[in-house]
């Protein structure tokens, strides 16, 4: 019996090993270091699997980056990879279906190199939600715990990196290619049918939503240990296209969301007159414009019912294409004044001086574009939709509990002081 045991045990250990070894070789999220096999893995065909958490978490612990920008898939789709023209260069670390939870965490994260400067932080009501907390490989990356070397094991035992890994080898071996979210053109009717779909989804989540003061409270622990230790964050609220802003009205979430933007205008303020090491845009140490509201380049009109043309700013109303980014980008470093297709207005400095008047301007220019043959169109859509008395789409709540906070409070007392980033 003893020698069965042993024999088994040393079976079961070397199975293991076998298994981390696999994942570690073929590296589907691109943190180990493992070369290339051609023809197996040399496409990084699964690099983003489940939002990127994993690849943007380890790249965030390396601690090599000087300027980093945090959000969404609104970010991850609207901005480049690497952008152009920032001062010292600046990272896309957005994560598809995060939240401010795991944004905090990021940022928390790479906090701790005294390499970071800035950090720019895309923000909605989306993130302040109950209905989501963490992905599932969150758990596996160092978001978790801040610990690289804990996390590349996590990763190396894990039957989603083994999935991962077998879908990889089978991009390069067949040539498939990860999911793009756009395209130039569209089969007649496409981009249309996804507004419209996107539009009366987005209305029965609004009814659903629930918004969580506490998460809140969380982030502006963050915006706190950030702005007291030199590093700059600016605050950007994302752009979203004139469909789903009415349909967030419509659902008797627009005032909610006008509130939120004047309690994040207050909260920025807080922690705006503390000097960063090396500012990236101007206004202080804590920053915050909206590209919301009903602005110009959000109500070009949605794709007509046989339109293959790609729509100028938007693949479908919750997200905008990497030109818009780039331009954002460049207005809130102040080196531009208009949006694409050189409309105006694009973007406002939001504090709590200027957030009354920018409210008022957001129900003009609805009140505006509800008048046009595009406001029409979508309040008659809207207007079926609310006649069919639809369910909320409700999501059991997730609330943060003592782990989280002492999750984040650990990472918060890691970060680099300012002396350190000079």
């Amino acid at each position: 019996m003893p020698r069965y045991a042993s024999t088994l045990l040393a079976t079961l250990f070397a199975s293991l090993i076998l298994f981390a070894g696999f994942n570690t070789v073929v590296d589907p999220f691109g943190i180990t270091g493992a070369p290339d096999i051609p023809g197996l893995t040399g496409r990084d065909t699964r690099l983003l699997e489940d939002g990127g958490r994993v690849h943007v978490a380890d790249r965030l612990a390396r601690g090599e980056d000087r300027s980093i920008i945090l959000g969404s898939s609104r970010t991850v789709d609207g901005f480049p990879s690497e952008a152009e023209n920032w001062p010292g260069g600046l990272y896309n670390a957005g994560m598809r279906g995060t939240n401010i939870f795991e944004l905090t965490q990021a940022a928390a994260l790479a906090a701790e190199s005294p390499v970071l400067q800035c950090v720019v932080i895309g923000l909605d009501l989306d993130e302040f939600g109950t209905h989501s907390k963490a992905k599932a490989t969150y758990w596996l990356s160092a978001l978790t715990d801040g610990n690289r070397l804990f996390s590349l094991a996590r990763v190396a035992l894990s039957p989603n990196t083994f999935g991962a890994s077998v879908q990889m080898i089978a991009d390069n071996l067949t040539g498939g290619e990860p999911r793009v979210p756009w395209a130039d053109t569209y089969p007649a009717g496409a981009q249309r049918e996804r507004y419209e779909n996107g539009t009366r989804g987005i209305y029965r989540w609004y009814l659903g939503y629930n918004f969580d003061p506490e998460r809140l409270a969380l982030f502006e622990s963050l915006l706190d240990r950030l702005t007291a230790n030199g590093v700059q964050v600016t605050g950007f609220i994302h752009p979203l296209h004139a469909w789903r802003e009415e349909a967030m009205w419509r659902a008797g979430r627009g005032e909610d969301y006008l509130a939120f933007r004047a309690e994040l205008a207050a909260l920025f303020e807080r922690h705006a007159d503390r000097e960063p090491v090396s500012a990236c845009t101007p206004g202080g140490s804590a920053v915050l414009w909206d590209f919301s509201g009903f602005q110009p380049f959000a109500s070009q009109p949605a794709p007509a019912a046989d339109q293959t043309e790609a729509h100028p700013a938007f693949y479908e109303p919750s997200h905008y294409l990497p030109h818009v980014g780039a331009d954002m980008l460049e207005r809130m470093r102040q080196v531009r004044d208009t949006g694409p297709f050189d409309l105006a207005p694009f973007g406002v400095r939001l504090t709590p001086q200027t957030a009354p008047a920018s409210a008022d301007a957001i129900r003009d220019r609805r009140a505006a574009w509800q008048q046009t043959e595009d406001g029409q169109a979508v309040t008659q859509l809207l207007d079926a939709v609310i006649a069919g008395n639809p369910a909320p789409e409700v999501s059991p709540p997730q609330f943060l509990n003592r782990d989280d906070r002492t999750s984040v409070s650990d990472k918060l007392d890691a970060i680099a002081p300012a002396a350190a980033r000079r």
